[in-house]
């Protein structure tokens, strides 16, 4: 399955990835009757899906672009290390922004 997005520090619209070549850490175990790679490609959309408003709530609470890349990239690991197996849209960007604050109060703590 192939798919497209827009990033700084990912691939332009114009260049095609494979799930294979989405971040290390996204490969997660997968529900009955459902292949891996089914798994993993359906939660790299969800999360691809929510990266730009993760990355606006990121700046605004960070301040700085790179500390917020920086929240969204770990955001990114920790979800996909448990990714959830929700039905609705809405409770899955609920999940990744709870999980996003964590990272970035995380980040705050650091400085």
């Amino acid at each position: 399955m192939l798919m497209t997005y827009t990033s700084p520090e990912l691939p332009t619209a114009a260049e095609s990835v494979e799930p294979a070549d989405l971040p290390v850490g996204s490969r997660h175990l997968k529900p009955d009757g459902v292949s891996g790679e089914e798994t993993q490609s359906t939660f790299e959309l969800q999360f691809y899906s929510c990266r730009e408003m993760l990355h606006f709530i990121a700046c605004r609470i960070l301040t700085s672009v790179d500390v917020a890349e920086t929240a969204v990239k770990n955001c990114h690991l920790t979800a996909s290390r448990n990714p959830p197996r929700f039905q609705n849209e809405g409770a899955f960007k609920s999940w990744l922004v709870r999980i996003l604050i964590d990272e970035a109060t995380l980040l705050l703590r650091r400085k």
